[in-house]
């Protein structure tokens, strides 16, 4: 763990219940617009053709077997 993230950690712990919860909820909104702004990228990307030789794969590769069902990867131990 890099220093700046252990003064960070110690900082947070100085905080008060309710400072800390602030803390978690604009981490979390942060993270939330991180990840539309990804989704955007994607949405962008897909729309200029950056994603088609992916996508020709993945259809490859299911087409041959070399894929599981989604629900028996997610219950992987």
């Amino acid at each position: 763990m890099s220093a700046t993230v252990e003064k960070i950690l110690k900082e947070v712990k100085t905080l008060s219940s309710q400072e800390r919860q602030e803390l978690w909820d604009r981490v979390a909104a942060e993270e939330a617009n991180n990840l539309d702004e990804w989704e955007k990228q994607i949405e962008r990307d897909s729309n200029a053709g950056k994603l088609d030789d992916l996508l020709s794969e993945l259809k490859d590769d299911i087409k041959v077997g070399r894929v599981k069902p989604l629900d028996e990867v997610i219950n992987e131990p």
